[in-house]
């Protein structure tokens, strides 16, 4: 599992992080959405979607199951990305998440982790309405 808080960023444009102001030192691409769950049920909910996805595996878990990490492989040559998860309580009723995508693989995505990201969380974002 990562530690998002001293998470460093290469300076591959193969990468993607979402995450909440204030959570880690590198700059996110994107600024998370807040999602009105405890930070238990969002990580579950995301996990759900991501496993949903194809070539989808599951490799590991930590915190409760606030933590997760998950690695999707390329349909066409079989190349490993890696996602990590981390739902971070806001309060009670509310949490954000961090993620990070990247390809282990070459050095450019062409877009694939901003894609995959913004995607999954439009899906979970459909679902918490």
């Amino acid at each position: 599992m990562i530690d998002f808080k001293t998470l460093r960023l290469t300076t591959k444009p193969n990468q993607y992080l979402v995450a909440p102001a204030g959570v880690t030192t590198a700059t996110p691409h994107r600024v998370s959405p807040e999602f009105p769950f405890p930070a238990a049920e969002l990580a579950r909910r995301f996990r759900a979607v991501a496993l949903r996805q194809p070539r989808v595996t599951l490799v590991g878990e930590a915190e409760g199951g606030r933590q997760f990490e998950v690695v999707q492989r390329s349909a066409l040559l079989r190349f490993p990305d890696t996602i990590s998860v981390e739902a971070i309580a806001s309060s009670d009723k509310s949490s954000a998440l961090a993620i990070y995508s990247r390809s282990r693989v070459g050095y450019s995505d062409w877009g694939v982790n901003r894609k995959r990201i913004d995607a999954w969380l439009a899906e979970l974002a459909a679902t918490a309405g």
